[in-house]
């Protein structure tokens, strides 16, 4: 067992009976990100960043120099801070804007990204939701930019960032609920990988299928916000992210996080994340593995 994984065990268990103050997270992951990880070969840096959006969400993949990926846009609005982020850190180009699933807290912020926002690629699932709160707008968005739908098995790679589209299975898109549509990336970057499963539910993680390892994620996007889900501990179980992020409202109309579904995530993980209460979190993955650092 390595030493990364013997300290997260320690972590879990001891978690149970003692509930850390949130101020100290970072120390946490700061602590995890030094233990021993596996050798990679990355010519820069990758820094990942959790945006708070309120309820939605949106995260920044960005090798500098190299790559800038941004997945999902946030609720109505979001796009004025995003891309004041985007600004902070010199990002003038997005290789790619991705858009998981037509719900307006994913799809949402993409009408206030900056005009001068330049965008080599649009990615969505390619299903029409004319219905959904200001979907009519994205489309007319949409039309503007180059875009294509993304289909399970497509795999791409930008400056070291590999990514490798896992879901949704295509009997999701027919006989769907809109969360089972959502894309699942897998994103690999040197050592460490992301599992992006958008607001996937029980049906869609069932139709994965994905091959034996594609589903042992170091970090977790935590899917549909850690609302009530009582089959999500048995998915977690065969993943034990080193890290789990909830991007979530405060007093949303999900009542998300559920308690229940919180207790199963911080069980089944490393260490919790919440942008409710700690804000953006913001990671730095290199050839040693990944640490914490301020956005």
């Amino acid at each position: 067992m390595t030493a990364r994984r013997l300290f997260l065990q320690q972590y879990r268990r001891s978690y149970q009976s003692w509930r850390l103050p949130y101020r100290l997270l970072p120390i946490i992951l700061l602590l995890v990100s030094v233990l021993p990880g596996r050798a990679a070969e990355l010519s820069g840096p990758v820094f990942v960043t959790f945006y708070d959006v309120g309820q939605g969400d949106a995260l920044l993949i960005h090798q500098p120099g190299k790559c800038a990926i941004l997945v999902d846009a946030g609720p109505p609005g979001s796009g004025r801070s995003i891309g004041a982020s985007l600004v902070k850190k010199s990002i003038t180009r997005l290789d790619r804007l991705i858009i998981t699933h037509p719900h307006p807290d994913h799809f949402g912020g993409t009408l206030t990204l900056p005009a001068e926002l330049a965008i080599a690629m649009v990615n969505d699932n390619g299903i029409t939701e004319t219905e959904e709160n200001g979907f009519p707008d994205y489309l007319s968005w949409l039309d503007r930019q180059h875009s294509t739908p993304l289909k399970k098995g497509e795999t791409w790679q930008c400056g070291d960032i590999l990514t490798t589209v896992l879901g949704p299975d295509s009997a999701m898109t027919i006989n769907r609920a809109i969360n089972d549509t959502s894309l699942v990336l897998r994103i690999k970057a040197g050592p460490v990988i992301l599992l992006l499963p958008g607001d996937i539910e029980a049906a869609g993680r069932q139709a994965l299928e994905a091959p034996a390892g594609q589903l042992d994620a170091d970090i977790l996007k935590v899917p549909h916000h850690a609302a009530a889900d009582r089959q999500l501990a048995a998915w977690l179980e065969g993943i034990s992210p080193e890290l789990s992020v909830i991007s979530v409202g405060k007093n949303n109309s999900l009542g998300a996080p559920d308690r229940q579904t919180l207790a199963a995530i911080r069980q089944k993980s490393g260490a919790v994340w919440r942008t409710d209460q700690q804000g953006d979190l913001e990671i730095r993955i290199d050839q040693q593995g990944w640490k914490y650092v301020h956005p």
